[in-house]
């Protein structure tokens, strides 16, 4: 199991050529979702006849507390409601940059339907089986799992309706570089939809970016324009960025 993998580090992006960068390493929500599966086997044994032995999300324990974090996130955050905000649909062909084990991928593919599908990207092989997994407890079939890397997500070029990065942004290690491959996967006429949580000021810790002026500075690097800002979302530090190919 590759419980220790992190996720894309933040490399902070200064004003001038010459800025310095500097490297936080830091785990993914998949990352500790992981670590808390396998210390979760440790203490409680194997499943039943080894039927689970190397599928640690499939322990009974383990989904609870994964279920128990999603309500606590819905409850806080409310995020499926970007659906309705940026209008998705029956039969779309949508995209996730960074799904991780499926929170905001599985309300996609519950919104489009059979007759659409899903492209979740992630770089944890892992987080992509349990996933799946998930997807097939639920009966959705219309999900395909792309292993990516830190600098490119491998999603089909020109296909994609609508491509989202659900609290991912902020982890990306070449957020420029990313951002213009996430761009030409697009179909013309396509989106990117970016969800984060954004604050007042940076904290002067963190090395990863917290402020809108800092969403908006990186992305003023790209091929993107914003095109919308929403903050609609109950909770009043959710921002959504709409993005579309300057």
């Amino acid at each position: 199991m590759d419980i220790l993998k992190v996720r894309p580090r933040w490399k902070s992006v200064g004003a001038g050529e010459g800025s310095r960068r500097l490297v936080l390493p830091l785990l993914s929500l998949a990352g500790v979702a992981a670590l808390l599966g396998f210390l979760l086997l440790t203490v409680g044994g194997e499943s039943p006849a080894g039927q689970n032995k190397g599928r640690f999300w499939m322990d009974a324990g383990y989904q609870q507390n994964v279920e128990a974090e999603e309500r606590k996130r819905d409850a806080e955050y409310d995020e499926g409601r970007v659906l309705d905000i940026v209008g998705v649909k029956s039969g779309m062909t949508v995209g996730e940059v960074g799904a991780g084990n499926g929170y905001f991928t599985l309300k996609l593919a519950s919104r489009v339907g059979p007759s659409g599908r899903i492209y979740a990207n992630d770089i944890l092989g892992g987080a992509l089986a349990e996933l799946q997994d998930r997807a097939k407890k639920r009966n959705l079939s219309n999900i395909m799992a792309i292993l990516g890397t830190e600098t490119d997500p491998r999603l089909p070029p020109s296909k994609l309706e609508i491509v989202f990065l659900v609290r991912t942004f902020h982890d990306l290690s070449e957020p420029v570089v990313m951002m213009d491959r996430v761009a030409a996967s697009l179909k013309p006429g396509g989106k990117i939809v970016i969800v984060e949580v954004e604050y007042e000021a940076h904290d002067g810790k963190s090395l990863r970016p917290m402020t809108r002026r800092q969403y908006l500075d990186i992305l003023a690097g790209t091929r993107l324009a914003v095109e919308r800002i929403d903050k609609s979302l109950p909770n009043p530090r959710s921002l959504v960025l709409v993005l579309a190919p300057k």
